[in-house]
């Protein structure tokens, strides 16, 4: 049995649901740290959090501007 702390398993949630989403293309569609919270369930805090673990691995890429968010880098 693979035992994994909570913050680990909500970034397996969040990358899935980037991964989903068709944001794997370098090019591909952008999502907000609100709208992963909003899909996966998961607090807005939490998903920020995780997010910037995530970009801090090289997992996933921030964009900025109004039609910012993030997008799998991998």
């Amino acid at each position: 049995m693979l035992r994994l702390s909570k913050l680990t398993d909500y970034a397996v949630v969040v990358l899935a649901r980037l991964a989903r989403g068709g944001a794997a293309a370098p090019s591909g569609p952008v999502q907000t740290a609100q709208s992963l919270a909003t899909d996966t369930g998961i607090a807005e805090p939490t998903v920020a959090k995780v997010l910037k673990l995530l970009a801090h691995a090289g997992l996933v890429e921030g964009v900025r501007g109004p039609r910012g968010g993030y997008r799998v880098t991998r």
